[in-house]
C-alpha cells in the first residue's frame, strides 16, 4: 500500500467460488477482532461477500484486501479490486437507476448504503472499490502491534469449510430474524401504548373543548348583558339631560340659586353615567367582534384640530395648558379617524383629571416600518411601577389623594388598549410618581397591513425613483389591488384615491401622468370631476373603467379612454402606454374558445408590447377584424360556429383581411392535407403544447417573425 497511514490485515486472491466465502469469513472475524458489535460484523461479511462475488463473477484477477487506516478517523477498509472490463454504466449504476438482467448493480448499492465510505473507480483496465466502516468508540486502539496479533489469530483459525459457513450464515438469518420479530412485538407494545394516549388526549381535547365552550357562552352572557344594560340606561339617562337642559334654561320659571346648584349636580351626574354607558357599549362591542372599522384618509393636523375644539371646554376654570405638537410632513393615516380620537381623547381626559399644575402634551411623529406614534404625556401625579398594569384592566381605579375628588369610570384606559389593538397598533405607559405620565400609543399608517399605495403616501410617491405617476380613483380595495399587481411590471407609479376629495389632495401635491377613474364612487356618477379636471388645468390623459359599458357617455364627458370592469392586466398596461407614449400598439387578435388559452398567451404577448384584443369563436373573430386594424391574428382550429380553417379561407377571400399573417395556435394534431391547406394559405403553425407562460420569450418571438408578425 503507498498510504503509510494504511495497516494491511489480510489480502486474498479470488481464485475459486469457495473464496467468495472465504471473504465473507475473514471479514466477520477481522471485525469480531476489532471490536465491531455482533450485527456490524454481519454487515461487513455481507459487504465483503457482494464486493467479492461481483469480482469473482464479471471479473478475473479479483483480490480482496482488509486494511484498517488511522487517519483522519480509524477505519476498517474492505478494498476489492479485478482486472476485468469495467462498469460502463457505473453512474447510473450508484444512482439505482440501471437495471439489469443479471442483477449487476443492486449488490454495489446495497453495500454502499450498509458503510460508512465508498468509493469506487472503474475503466477498460478493472475495477477498485473501497468501503469503509468506522470503528467503534469502544473499540481498543489500533497500532502495528495489535495488527500483529490480528494476523497471528487469523492464521490460528486455520482453513474454512464453506459448509460450516453457510450453516453459520444460516444461524446469523435465524438470529436476526429474532431480534426482527422481538423488536415487530415491542413496536406492537409501544402502537398499544400510544393508542391508550391519545384516547387521553382526545379525551383532554374534549373536555378543553367543553371548557372553551363555557367560557365562550360566559363571555357571550356578560356581552349581552353589558350591551343590554347599556341600551336600557340610555333612555332614562337621556330624559334626565332633558329634563336638566328645560330647568336650566328656565322655560317653566325661574329657579332659585340653590335649585340651579342642585339642577347642576344632577345634569354633571348624569353626563358620567352617561359617559360610563357609553364606555360599557363600546367594550361590549370590541369584546363581541361587532366593531366596524370605517377606514380613510386623514390629516394629523386635521385630527389635533378637532381634538383641540372638543377638549376646550375641559380647561374651563384649570390652569393647566393644553398642547398640540406634530412633526412636519407627516404622511396621511389611513385607518379609523374616529376611533384614533376616541384613543386620543381619553388619554388626554384622563391626563387633565390627574394633573394639577403643568401642562398635557399630545405630540405626534413617523416611524420606520409604516407606523405613526402619537405621546400624551403630562406633569401629573404619576403611576407606581406596581400599578401600571393594573390601569388597563376593567373597573380598576388606583388609590390616589387626587383620586377621591375626580370621576371615573376605570373603563377609559382599557377601552383604549382594546381600541388600539383592533387598529393593528399598542398602547404603554411610561411614569414616575409626582413627575408624571407618559402614553404612547403606535398605530399603522396603513390599516390592515400591505396594499395599493393610497393617497396619504404622497411624500414616498414624489420621494421614490422617477416614473410616470398613476392616480387611479377607485374605492373598491380588490380592484385597487389587481391595477397595483398590474402595473408592478412597469415604470408606472401608482397611488389610489378612495373618493374625489382624496383625488383633490392628489391632485393639488403631484401632477400624475394620467388619471383612472372609477365612474361610479359612493353610488354617485363621477363623470362631472373629467371637466373640474381639465379646468384646473390638467391635460393629462383621463381613462374611465366601469362595470358599465357605456363607453359613448364616458367620451362625450371627455374622457380619452374608456375600459369595461374587470380588465385584463394586460390590457391596462397597453392602454397607459398607447395614451403616455402617443404610438399605438401593434394590435394582435386571439380566437380561441379557451379563454385559459386566451389570458396566458395575451399576457405573454402584452409583455412583448403587443396589444390584445380576444374573440371566443370564427364568428366573432371575422366582426373583431373588421372593427380593428390587426397586426396579426393566433387562430385556434377546433372553435364553435365557424372552425379556424374556415375563418382562415374567409380571411383570405376578402382582400381587407388578405394580407394579414396569422398564426394558427391549437392543440389538435394536424393531418397532412391540414397542414398543406394551411401552408397555401399562408399560416404559421404554433401547437399548443410548445407553449408555456413561464418559458423564455424567445421562442414566441421567433413564431411571430416567422409569420411576418413584428414591432
Amino acid at each position: 500500500m503507498n498510504d503509510l497511514r494504511a495497516l494491511s490485515i489480510f489480502t486474498l486472491r479470488l481464485r475459486h467460488e469457495r473464496h467468495v466465502v472465504h471473504a465473507r469469513q475473514r471479514a466477520r472475524d477481522i471485525a469480531a477482532l476489532l471490536g465491531f458489535e455482533h450485527q456490524e460484523q454481519i454487515r461487513l461479511a455481507t459487504a465483503a461477500s457482494e464486493l467479492a462475488r461481483n469480482a469473482f463473477r464479471y471479473a478475473t484477477d479479483g483480490v480482496v484486501e482488509f486494511l484498517v487506516r488511522k487517519q483522519p478517523h480509524p477505519l476498517f477498509v474492505i478494498s476489492v479490486s479485478d482486472s476485468g472490463p469495467g462498469i460502463a454504466n457505473l453512474a447510473e449504476v450508484l444512482d439505482g437507476r440501471y437495471v439489469s438482467r443479471t442483477g449487476l448493480g443492486k449488490g454495489i448499492v446495497g453495500t454502499k448504503r450498509l458503510m460508512d465510505s465508498f468509493d469506487i473507480t472503474s475503466s477498460a483496465a478493472g475495477t477498485r472499490v473501497e468501503a469503509g466502516k468506522l470503528l467503534p468508540n469502544t473499540a481498543p486502539a489500533v497500532d502495528e502491534v495489535r495488527i500483529r496479533k490480528i494476523v497471528e489469530e487469523l492464521s490460528r483459525s486455520g482453513a474454512i469449510d464453506p459448509f460450516d459457513e453457510v450453516e453459520r450464515q444460516n444461524q446469523e438469518l435465524l438470529r436476526t430474524l429474532a431480534e426482527l420479530r422481538e423488536k415487530q412485538d415491542q413496536l406492537a407494545e409501544l402502537n398499544r401504548e400510544l393508542e391508550d394516549t391519545n384516547r387521553g388526549v382526545v379525551a383532554l381535547y374534549a373536555e378543553l373543548d367543553q371548557n372553551a365552550d363555557d367560557l365562550r357562552r360566559v363571555s357571550d352572557l356578560k356581552t349581552s348583558f353589558l350591551s343590554n344594560l347599556s341600551h336600557e340606561f340610555r333612555t332614562p339617562l337621556n330624559s334626565i339631560t332633558s329634563l336638566c337642559r328645560m330647568l336650566m334654561s328656565r322655560s317653566d320659571g325661574d329657579l332659585s340659586t340653590e335649585q340651579e346648584k342642585q339642577v347642576g349636580f344632577i345634569q354633571r351626574s348624569a353626563a358620567d353615567l352617561s359617559e360610563l354607558v357609553d364606555d360599557l357599549l363600546d367594550l361590549a362591542k370590541v369584546e363581541a367582534g361587532k366593531t366596524d372599522i370605517r377606514t380613510k384618509n386623514f390629516e394629523v393636523q386635521d385630527l389635533f384640530g378637532a381634538l383641540r375644539g372638543a377638549l376646550k371646554p375641559l380647561l374651563t376654570g384649570n390652569s393647566l395648558e393644553l398642547i398640540f405638537e406634530a412633526e412636519p410632513n407627516l404622511p396621511s393615516l389611513y385607518t379609523d379617524e374616529g376611533k384614533v380620537s376616541q384613543i386620543l381623547r381619553n388619554l388626554i381626559s384622563n391626563a387633565l383629571k390627574f394633573t394639577r399644575r403643568g401642562h398635557v402634551r399630545l405630540t405626534a411623529q413617523s416611524e420606520g416600518g409604516g407606523s405613526i406614534v402619537f405621546r400624551v404625556e403630562d406633569t401629573g401625579i404619576g403611576i407606581a411601577p406596581e400599578d401600571q398594569e393594573k390601569i388597563f384592566q376593567e373597573f380598576v381605579q388606583i388609590d390616589s389623594e387626587i383620586q377621591s375628588k375626580v370621576k371615573g369610570t376605570g373603563l377609559g384606559l382599557p377601552l383604549s388598549k382594546r381600541l388600539a389593538e383592533l387598529l393593528g397598533g399598542t398602547i404603554s405607559v411610561q411614569s414616575e410618581v409626582g413627575i408624571g405620565s407618559t402614553f404612547q400609543v403606535t398605530l399603522p399608517i396603513l390599516y390592515g397591513g400591505s396594499g395599493p399605495r393610497p393617497v396619504n403616501d404622497l411624500q414616498a410617491v414624489l420621494s421614490s425613483e422617477e416614473g410616470p405617476i398613476i392616480l387611479f380613483v377607485e374605492d373598491n380595495v380588490e380592484t385597487s389591488f389587481v391595477h397595483a399587481s398590474s402595473l408592478k411590471t412597469s415604470d408606472y407609479r401608482p397611488i389610489f384615491a378612495m373618493n374625489i376629495p382624496e383625488a383633490r389632495v392628489a391632485m393639488r401635491s403631484l401632477k400624475p401622468a394620467a388619471v383612472a377613474l372609477d365612474r361610479f364612487l359612493d353610488g354617485e356618477d363621477c363623470l362631472f370631476y373629467i371637466q373640474e379636471l381639465k379646468a384646473g388645468g390638467y391635460d393629462g390623459p383621463i381613462v374611465v373603467v366601469s362595470v358599465v359599458d357605456d363607453e359613448q357617455s364616458a367620451l362625450e364627458a371627455g374622457a380619452d379612454r374608456f375600459l369595461v370592469k374587470p380588465i385584463a392586466p394586460y390590457k391596462l398596461t397597453i392602454t397607459l402606454k398607447e395614451l403616455l407614449e402617443g404610438e399605438p400598439a401593434h394590435t394582435v387578435l386571439l380566437a380561441d374558445d379557451d379563454e385559459v388559452t386566451r389570458y396566458i398567451l395575451g399576457e405573454a404577448l402584452s409583455r412583448l408590447g403587443y396589444n390584445v384584443v380576444e374573440a371566443q369563436n370564427g364568428r366573432e373573430a371575422i366582426q373583431m377584424m373588421e372593427k380593428h386594424i390587426l397586426t396579426g391574428v393566433f387562430l385556434d382550429v377546433i372553435m364553435p360556429g365557424l372552425t379556424g380553417l374556415e375563418v382562415l379561407r374567409e380571411m383570405r377571400r376578402n382582400s381587407y383581411t388578405a394580407t394579414i399573417p396569422v398564426i394558427v395556435h391549437t392543440s389538435k394534431e394536424l393531418t397532412p392535407q391540414e397542414m398543406d391547406e394551411l401552408t397555401n394559405l399562408g399560416a404559421v403553425f404554433y401547437a399548443k403544447r410548445e407553449f408555456s407562460s413561464r418559458e423564455d420569450s424567445s421562442r414566441l418571438q421567433e413564431i411571430l417573425a416567422s409569420a411576418g408578425i413584428g414591432l
